[in-house]
């Protein structure tokens, strides 16, 4: 059963949720995650999705240092 957002989620909470979701997934590419994103969270703005995907980004660079 796919997982849909709260709409009245907190931003920060929100976007935590994405990047669980992206995690628990391993996608491929870019692409893939985001597919996946908008197919769990089909009210989210792109730009939402976006922003969750560069904070995955980020979390990744950082623990590699």
């Amino acid at each position: 059963m796919p997982m849909t957002a709260d709409p009245v989620l907190p931003e920060a909470q929100l976007t935590q949720a994405m990047m669980d979701r992206i995690a628990r997934l391993r996608p491929a590419s870019t692409a893939e995650a985001l597919r996946a994103l908008r197919s769990a969270f089909p009210e989210i703005p792109l730009a939402a999705r976006v922003t969750a995907l560069e904070a995955m980004r980020r979390a990744d660079l950082g623990s590699t240092r």
